[in-house]
């Protein structure tokens, strides 16, 4: 998603990103200013994009300029124009001039800009001259809140619950596959585990569960793109979390029947919330992630889980 600053104009409207960033000038000094006007460029502008006041007084002009990257030669010169087109206007008298930039000034910027500044009032006393940079600039656009129909926020926002809408769809469609037959997990640690604490119904279904978890960790792996990673992290994080908050709730000596049952119950309760993910997760996945974290001896089912689960393969089943 494109950020919400100035460089989102560019990526949008391309060459046209120099009339918006004018029309968001604009449509800011208007939001701010009660007598705000701008001016059209045809045949000229007179050295004015928006000028504040009465032109029967002298008045503020807001010089727009699309520096989105450097401050060179070129543009220090289109600069000068600007400003010595307005000071030299018979429309009006100029008591203030201010440049917009959709950008901060670098070091040997800002030298430039501060050297020139001050050389032009000194030479024209009664003309102030400022700079709003991209910075002044959105905080008086968020400030009279115009942001969100200066940077498409709410079609954007929209745009983002549709996405994840679908992603949620999707992941709902996600085909559930059991495990081969040769594949056998009652030794496993996960396994193991269950049965320590008591649980023999719906060891299949954990299984299952654990099965396609494993699926989406090593296509996670294999594609090694550090965002998703990073996502399936975050997500397994959240997992653990939620389950230590019922193990502190439900944690009994011997039976953990129960505390799978409370951390099965959230995980489908948080799905769409404290589990939602932009990765195509299903729930049984997320389920499944468990017993993924149980198979590393992270969880577990009952109270000190590592000494039961060590007795019960010690033979004191």
């Amino acid at each position: 998603m494109a950020p919400s600053d100035f460089s989102y104009l560019l990526l949008k409207h391309g060459e046209g990103a120099r009339y918006k960033f004018e029309e968001a000038c604009e449509k800011a000094m208007k939001a701010e200013f009660k007598d705000a006007t701008g001016i059209e460029a045809f045949p000229g502008d007179d050295g004015i994009d928006i000028y504040v006041g009465n032109m029967q007084d002298p008045i503020e002009v807001y010089q727009c300029k699309f520096f989105i990257q450097k401050i060179e030669d070129a543009q220090k010169k289109q600069v000068r124009k600007s400003f010595n087109t307005s000071i030299n206007s018979e429309n009006y008298t100029l008591k203030k001039w201010v440049l917009c930039i959709p950008k901060k000034l670098t070091i040997t910027e800002a030298k430039w800009w501060d050297g020139w500044k001050k050389r032009t009032e000194k030479k024209y006393p009664k003309v102030k001259i400022d700079l709003f940079d991209s910075a002044d600039l959105l905080s008086l656009i968020r400030k009279n809140r115009i942001d969100e129909d200066i940077f498409d926020l709410e079609e954007r926002r929209q745009i983002r619950e549709m996405h994840e809408h679908l992603v949620e769809k999707k992941s709902a469609m996600l085909e559930v596959l059991s495990p081969p037959d040769d594949l056998d997990y009652s030794k496993s640690v996960f396994v193991e585990k269950l049965k320590s604490a008591k649980i023999d119904e719906g060891v299949e279904i954990c299984e299952k569960q654990f099965y396609n978890s494993e699926i989406l960790k090593r296509e996670i792996d294999s594609k090694q793109v550090s965002e998703d990673i990073n996502e399936l992290k975050s997500l397994t994080e959240n997992i653990h979390e939620l389950w230590f908050t019922q193990f502190l709730k439900h944690k009994t000596e011997s039976d953990g029947n129960k505390l799978l049952g409370e951390v099965n119950e959230v995980i489908e309760r948080e799905n769409n919330t404290a589990l939602r993910t932009k990765l195509l997760v299903s729930l049984t996945q997320k389920k499944g992630i468990v017993h993924q974290l149980a198979d590393e001896c992270q969880v577990g089912w009952v109270k000190d889980y590592k000494k039961v689960l060590k007795k019960y393969l010690d033979g004191d089943k």
